[in-house]
């Protein structure tokens, strides 16, 4: 889900709670007056009516002339800003009317209104958690105001009525935001399988098609350099390039293959010293040093181990590429609480976080000539083992890769 996308379905969800919120908050605030201030007092056989000192019925008229603000807001498509306004008028006309009671009487303070209650249990349906620290913080200071301007002990249960719920109401938000980052996580893990299955489909097809006329081109280029000795012909660029279109190839077979694997026990130091092998003379020409440190006591690991020399290729192919002004590679492998972690560590350019992030996407590369296949292929072949990549960069100080293997 793209961000626009997502801040649309925010923007509905919000206008939703708002819509049941506001019936909500009409409903409870001048029901609640309604009973306690007209059929509680009837059957007590007391006075019926609003405060004699306090904003009366005017209360009401300023909470109803929200309701054009709130339609606006609706309509403009900025829900977010209701629950804030309908807390502070609340707020407001709430101690100004307590004031007018109360102020320079001997009354004892003895008021509130059920919507209180509404705030506290409705907060964690808008799954923010700026808003719920705002409700709960503010009605403990707002009773404790009264307590004080009023010498009141009595704003000492509401008090403690209002930690209660809020501590209910945080239980209650923490789940629903796991819940939504749950639901978050696993969409985006759906996503990212379907684009790996049209990939994987898709790679497949063309690789065989490409395949078989790359072997007799490749063919030929070869028959044609042998003819012809002379230095100025361009056949070795054309056998560069062919078998660079190859490696592609091959690593488009690997996306469109099936999970089943031909594993069997291999030795990690076996693995590495073979691709070292393999990467050295170029690593050579770039005035690169590769150092490796392997645990003598490492035991063997269940795997395939054509795949994992793949891996290991591709993590020190871009090692090598990125340091184009020599330096070292240092390669490291452990075995620790039933884990193999075999780290390759360069000191190249580094990559930034936001990049880091994308490592691993279908055709996702920070080199001007990439595919973005290479680390999307390594990344497969390690989760198809069960294990993970681990990926750590500072730019321009190099960059950390740890591949971690379970026993």
């Amino acid at each position: 889900m793209n961000d626009g996308t997502r801040e649309e379905v925010l923007r509905i969800e919000e206008i939703k709670a708002i819509k049941l919120f506001t019936l909500l908050f009409y409903f409870v605030y001048i029901g609640y007056d309604f009973v306690y201030y007209y059929l509680f007092a009837y059957f007590n056989h007391k006075d019926m009516g609003l405060p004699d000192k306090g904003l009366g019925y005017y209360m009401y008229g300023a909470l109803f002339l929200l309701l054009p603000i709130v339609l606006y807001l609706i309509k403009k498509g900025q829900p977010f800003l209701i629950k804030y306004i309908y807390f502070y008028a609340f707020l407001l006309l709430d101690f100004t009317n307590n004031l007018l009671i109360y102020w320079g009487t001997d009354s004892p303070y003895m008021n509130g209104n059920f919507v209180e209650v509404l705030f506290l249990i409705f907060s964690p349906i808008f799954v923010n958690k700026r808003f719920f620290w705002i409700i709960s913080i503010s009605m403990v200071l707002k009773y404790v105001a009264y307590g004080v301007l009023f010498h009141s002990n009595s704003v000492l249960l509401p008090i403690m009525l209002v930690l209660f719920l809020a501590l209910f109401g945080w239980i209650v938000l923490t789940r629903f935001i796991s819940y939504i980052n749950g639901m978050n996580l696993a969409y985006e893990e759906a996503k990212q399988k379907e684009k790996l299955a049209v990939v994987g489909q898709m790679a497949t097809s063309i690789a065989h098609e490409i395949k078989n006329p790359l072997s007799s081109l490749k063919g030929f280029t070869q028959l044609q350099l042998e003819k012809e000795k002379s230095e100025e012909n361009f056949y070795p660029i054309m056998l560069n390039e062919i078998d660079r279109i190859n490696l592609i190839v091959s690593d488009l077979l690997i996306l469109g293959k099936p999970t089943g694997t031909s594993k069997s026990n291999v030795s990690i130091e076996g693995i590495l010293n073979y691709v070292v092998s393999v990467i050295e003379p170029q690593a050579s020409r770039q005035f690169i040093t590769i150092q490796t440190d392997i645990d003598e006591t490492i035991p063997h690991i269940y795997c395939d181990e054509n795949q994992l020399k793949q891996v290991f290729l591709n993590l020190l192919k871009n090692s090598v590429e990125s340091m184009m002004d020599g330096g070292n590679i240092y390669i490291k492998a452990r075995f620790k609480d039933n884990q193999f972690i075999i780290s390759v560590q360069d000191e190249g350019e580094g990559i930034p976080q936001a990049q880091i992030e994308k490592i691993g996407a279908p055709f996702y590369t920070t080199k001007p000539n990439g595919t973005g296949l290479g680390l999307m292929v390594t990344k497969k072949i390690i989760e198809e083992h069960g294990g993970k990549l681990e990926i750590n960069s500072v730019p321009n100080d190099g960059t950390t890769i740890d591949v971690i293997l379970y026993y």
